[in-house]
């Protein structure tokens, strides 16, 4: 059994996040699976799996066959070969395309097989995550036919990946805070959770101030951060020593991490998906998108978790979500501040109900066992 994997690097490392770990829980579940990874970035990928060597063309690691997507010559072999055996299945993620080599497969050499691509799409807690689950479309060929799949908060989609680590929700209430975001101005933040720092310090919520450790991620948004914090630390020099620079580490280490922490500000698709099953209050920070479509996307989010919590409570954490993803004309430092403060000084009552949502999502099952389970079930995939 084969299954081609189509992955285009868009955002740095959230793609092949994503892309690399439903891989991974594919051939958890399916022992005999073999999985051709097509990747036009292998670089973004070492940076998640330092095991990838970036100059090659083909190599294998830890069962997983990967190719690059912008050899031509080396992929049309291998991949024509055997009336295309590897394109039996095809996992097409984030709307990606298909390389030129494929589509002159597929369309112009006319295979005798029937090749199936299942459309994995990205994560969104909009009602069309349910609407286009398992809606199949057409293609230029009868023997090419199509179908999407869609990651999903609910029972009407596919659900999340759930691999091992992410099975139960773990919480360290004096765990460091994560930071891992786009560019912003991040004045009323920073100083917000400066003073939180320091306020625990003076009252002793602590066992000491060295337990409230920030971690800075690397990417996008770690320069703009860094400019908040030294402006602020220039009148707090006593915090210029629990900031640290995270360098990039392999996707176990970064679960791991994760996961001893007491508050996640996170971005992006991967990283969220890991913040919702991990029962530790977060904050996301959603891709900009022309004409702040972005928005549209946090408050589908928003209403799904809302039921979790109090009036209050869901109050405090959508004050913030929205002061994270609105534009910067918009953004009020004063607000951001007081929202900020009020989200800080409330995480430990909110974590019930992010443990909750965590809990429902597990419910779902795992999407990689779902996926397997529709291939089979509809003879995409032979037993």
């Amino acid at each position: 059994m084969q299954i081609t994997v189509l992955c285009k690097v868009v955002d740095n490392f959230g793609d092949i996040g994503v892309v690399y770990r439903l891989c991974k829980q594919l051939l958890f579940i399916q022992t005999d699976l073999i999985i051709n990874l097509v990747i036009d970035d292998l670089s973004s990928f070492n940076k998640i799996n330092s095991l990838i060597n970036p100059s090659l063309s083909f190599q294998k690691i830890d069962r997983l066959l990967i190719y690059s997507w912008n050899d031509d010559k080396l992929c049309h072999k291998d991949f024509s070969s055997d009336d295309g055996e590897k394109l039996s299945v095809i996992l097409e993620c984030f709307q990606c395309g298909r390389p030129d080599w494929m589509e002159k497969i597929l369309f112009e050499e006319k295979l005798n097989r029937i090749c199936h691509i299942v459309m994995i799409d990205y994560l969104t807690a909009e009602k069309y995550a349910e609407d286009f689950h398992c809606l199949k479309s057409l293609t230029r060929s009868a023997k090419v036919q199509k179908v999407n799949f869609m990651p999903g908060f609910t029972d009407k989609t596919g659900g999340l990946i759930i691999d091992e680590l992410w099975k139960k929700t773990d919480y360290n209430p004096d765990g460091p805070y994560l930071i891992f975001t786009y560019e912003k101005n991040w004045d009323g933040f920073v100083k917000a959770l400066g003073e939180k720092i320091l306020n625990d310090d003076v009252t002793g919520n602590d066992e000491s101030r060295d337990a409230k450790k920030i971690l800075l991620a690397p990417g996008r948004g770690k320069k703009s951060f860094l400019e908040a914090y030294t402006r602020f630390i220039k009148s707090h020099p006593e915090l210029s020593d629990l900031l640290t620079e995270l360098d990039f580490m392999n996707q176990e280490d970064w679960d791991k991490m994760m996961k001893t922490c007491s508050v996640l500000f996170i971005r992006g698709e991967e990283t969220l998906s890991r913040a919702c099953l991990s029962g530790i209050p977060f904050v996301w920070h959603a891709y900009p998108q022309s004409e702040e479509y972005q928005i549209v996307k946090v408050n589908a989010l928003l209403q799904r978790i809302k039921e979790y919590f109090t009036k209050e409570d869901f109050t405090i954490i959508k004050n913030l979500w929205l002061d994270f993803n609105k534009p910067e004309s918009e953004l009020d430092q004063d607000e951001f501040f007081e929202h900020t403060h009020a989200f800080l000084e409330n995480t430990t009552r909110m974590q019930k109900g992010f443990s909750l949502f965590a809990d429902d999502l597990r419910k779902n099952g795992d999407l990689a066992y779902n996926l397997m389970t529709f291939l089979k079930k509809n003879a995409i995939l032979n037993h």
